[in-house]
């Protein structure tokens, strides 16, 4: 089937649900214009958002034929992912049918980490919270007390499945160290218990897909769709400083949904200045001077908690004077070296820094300054710098959106896409 030329775009405006709620579309349905999907993608996503409901309505949208979108609503009906009720006819001719799209019928499952909980949440295809739970595993847990969390979650997940919906699979999005093509939870700080946790020991819903992705993956995954051709061939490197330090690094073409580049743990770069020992079983690691982990005793006192999650922490040091303590100088130091030298590597075009600390606005000031004094090469710019807040948002966006758009080609006919 052809695929629609240049079609207007959809308006992410608010409109009326079915059971009289308003919602805004997903930011992601205005990346699918442009991301090369095929036509029947495209008329299910203006169904859904009431751009067009009925069969002319979709023609005219997108500029195909008539023949071609009867296809297209041939198999959204079948697949169950729209129903097309009579309706009196304008005039002459044909009655126009209304379609109406059911958004509970693909659900995707996001596990995410949210201080020392695990959170588990139930997305379907207007990216709506349809279940959420959560479970607190002991700080001294090991991998038999986490693995019956995720189990007790994904359980109650399911049974709390919409009737008529299909769980298309479980994305595990996750904090510290992980093995990606094993799928294997290698360590995480807030949980040093773990070792090597092998998700796909997990069991999982008839038919549904496991996917295992960092956090910060993730995020900028979500951020790299939310741009669209906006961020054309543009590089960003994002780098969490928080609880503990990542990094992530994507050239976005507008069109890919799957586009981030993890690599190696540069909380745990080694300093030759140091030998306080981390919670990885190493000495002289770069958290072990600048994560939160690290040094929230020493800026919070009593405050701090390790129980405490990141969104907590940034209200406690928003206002704090941390430019002043020298223990946060030092951690400023080495994060500013860390990122030029991550610069230095990938040369982005665009720096993202996330996490608690630079949501202090001098906190964020000194980071800038030291930053732009350092340089980078020679004459070569420095990337655009900008600060992103503690929020957990765009991680479950970036983990879900895969997977849903993964199922709706499985339900669409290869012939009707």
């Amino acid at each position: 089937m052809p695929k629609p030329s240049q079609p207007p775009p959809l308006q992410a405006t608010p409109r009326l649900g079915q059971a009289g709620e308003t919602f805004e579309a997903p930011a992601w349905f205005g990346w699918l214009e442009m991301s090369g999907q095929g036509g029947a993608i495209l008329a299910f996503m203006s169904i859904l958002m009431g751009v067009a409901t009925s069969r002319i309505a979709i023609s005219k949208h997108l500029r195909v034929r008539s023949t071609t979108v009867s296809a297209w609503v041939g198999a959204m009906v079948k697949a169950q992912l729209v129903t097309e009720l009579p309706s009196k006819p304008g005039g002459r001719g044909r009655p126009l049918g209304q379609l109406i799209a059911n958004p509970n019928r693909l659900a995707v499952a996001v596990l995410m980490v949210h201080s020392q909980a695990l959170h588990l949440v139930t997305v379907n295809l207007l990216g709506q919270e349809i279940w959420h739970d959560s479970a607190v595993v002991d700080p001294q847990g090991d991998n038999a007390a986490m693995d019956a969390a995720l189990k007790g979650l994904q359980q109650r997940a399911l049974v709390r499945l919409p009737q008529g919906t299909h769980m298309v699979g479980i994305s595990y999005a996750l904090s510290g160290l992980i093995n990606v093509d094993a799928a294997s939870w290698v360590f995480a700080a807030r949980w040093p218990g773990i070792r090597n946790l092998k998700l796909t020991a997990l069991p999982m819903p008839a038919g549904a897909a496991l996917q295992v992705v960092r956090n910060m993956d993730a995020q900028l995954q979500a951020r790299c769709i939310r741009r669209g051709t906006v961020g054309t061939s543009e590089r960003t490197l994002m780098l969490h400083w928080g609880y503990g330090i990542g990094a992530a690094f994507s050239v976005n073409h507008g069109a890919s949904v799957d586009n981030t580049t993890g690599f190696g743990e540069v909380g745990h770069w080694q300093l030759s200045n140091q030998s306080l020992r981390c919670r990885c079983g190493h000495s002289g690691c770069l958290e072990t001077v600048a994560a939160l982990w690290a040094i929230g005793p020493a800026l919070l006192g009593t405050r701090f908690g390790h129980a405490m999650d990141e969104t907590q922490a940034a209200e406690l040091l928003r206002t704090m004077p941390l430019t002043e303590h020298p223990v946060f100088s030092q951690a400023l130091q080495e994060v500013v070296l860390a990122a030029c030298n991550l610069c230095r590597v990938f040369f982005p075009s665009h720096l993202v820094i996330t996490g608690p600390f630079i949501e202090n606005p001098g906190a964020w000031a000194a980071f800038t300054e030291a930053f732009s004094k350092r340089g980078l090469l020679v004459d070569l710019p420095l990337p655009r710098l900008e600060a992103q807040s503690s929020g957990h948002q765009l991680e479950q966006e970036g983990a879900a959106v895969p997977l849903l758009l993964d199922g709706l080609l499985q339900l669409l006919e290869p012939s009707a896409v």
